[in-house]
């Protein structure tokens, strides 16, 4: 009976709805997102409509790659440290586990004037769970409050997409974009159940999928003069959802190399329809040295009821035609009753930090 149960509930777990925030959940759905390809993108909070022009915006938004002129040649690479609490009735259980947590390179080429083309692979999703949840027995007598049942799960594993594409500038008005590409991966799952009272019972169940699909990206820029409106669409696959996000972006002066902005990224249009709210910025303190910041919210409101809160943080220092990239990124979920298919813990927070660093070469 308790075998079958547990077969039942890593049944359900394989075809979850997707989030977008590390963890149990996350694990069992489409991934967690992560919040941004690179150092640059990552310090921003993971802004896909609007940018900087970075080689890279040919997975997010392959407009923006016409931004700035000429050739840009840039890799990130960075871990992540994912932390959960988990609150029952005899207290917090603390688990933390690394993954990878960032990994990409592009290059962009300017072709004429009027176009520049971009190729691009990153890794875009995150599948890493290593938790453990205890049954207590709730009989009154000698054992009660003793462990009598142990499940485990262990999950490896993400998505990479590689694309390339162009940008078109029809109008000084106007830039256009659109790539596309494969989107792959590999997800491995261990689930172990362990009944402390009857052996027999000991249950381990490994189970994977592997993702190869074709991808596309699509974007819109629109450079008003010390303004600039973006709009981008990244298109879904069997373990990633739809994308839509819009923004904008004020500049504090001509060089247009400072700036403030906000944008709104809807994940799973027309079905789960989550958000993710960014508001960001950009400055430059001298000629060398660029600061950049971000705080994100994300809301679903769905059965499991979770909001987000996160900040980036993270820096430019420019050698020449070199510069040196450096991204953080931490944010915390919190959640109600969720944990293995059980609804007995009190509270649970996953709280995920990622640091990147990256180069970026102008020749």
């Amino acid at each position: 009976m308790k075998r079958n149960r547990f077969l039942t509930i890593l049944l359900l777990m394989m075809v979850s709805g997707t989030v977008f925030a590390f963890g149990y959940v996350d694990a069992h759905g489409n991934g967690s997102g992560i919040p941004g390809y690179n150092a640059v993108s990552l310090a921003l909070g993971g802004a896909r409509a609007i940018g900087f022009g970075d080689a890279l915006s040919v997975l997010t938004n392959p407009a923006d790659i016409y931004r700035i002129p000429g050739t840009s040649i840039s890799m990130s690479i960075g871990p992540a440290v994912i932390r959960e609490m988990v609150e029952d009735s005899l207290g917090k259980h603390d688990r933390t586990w690394m993954a990878l947590g960032n990994l990409s390179a592009a290059l962009k080429l300017q072709v004429s004037p009027e176009f520049a083309v971009a190729a691009g692979v990153a890794r875009i999703s995150d599948f890493s769970y290593d938790g453990i949840y205890y049954d207590y027995d709730q009989d009154p007598g000698p054992a009660y409050g003793q462990i009598i049942e142990v499940r485990e799960l262990k999950v490896t594993g993400g998505l990479y997409e590689s694309a390339a594409g162009l940008a078109w500038r029809p109008a000084t008005w106007l830039n256009v974009g659109l790539s596309g590409g494969l989107r792959f991966g590999s997800v491995s799952f261990d689930s172990t159940f362990t009944d402390r009272r009857d052996p027999e019972n000991d249950t381990l169940v490994s189970t994977s999928f592997e993702e190869s699909d074709f991808c596309w990206h699509g974007g819109v820029v629109l450079p008003l003069g010390l303004s600039r409106l973006g709009l981008s669409y990244a298109s879904a696959s069997d373990h990633y959802d739809a994308r839509i996000a819009g923004g904008a972006l004020l500049y504090t002066n001509d060089s247009r190399q400072g700036a403030f902005g906000a944008e709104v990224e809807m994940i799973d249009p027309g079905d789960t329809n989550a958000l993710l709210i960014r508001v960001l910025g950009q400055f430059t303190p001298s000629t060398n040295f660029t600061v950049r910041g971000s705080l994100f919210f994300g809301d679903r409101g769905d059965e499991i009821d979770r909001e987000e809160l996160g900040i980036a943080l993270g820096t430019g220092i420019s050698f020449g035609k070199l510069t040196l990239n450096g991204g953080f990124s931490w944010s915390s979920v919190d959640r109600e009753a969720l944990a293995f298919g059980y609804e007995a813990p009190e509270d649970i927070k996953d709280s995920p930090s990622i640091v990147s660093v990256g180069l970026t070469w102008n020749p």
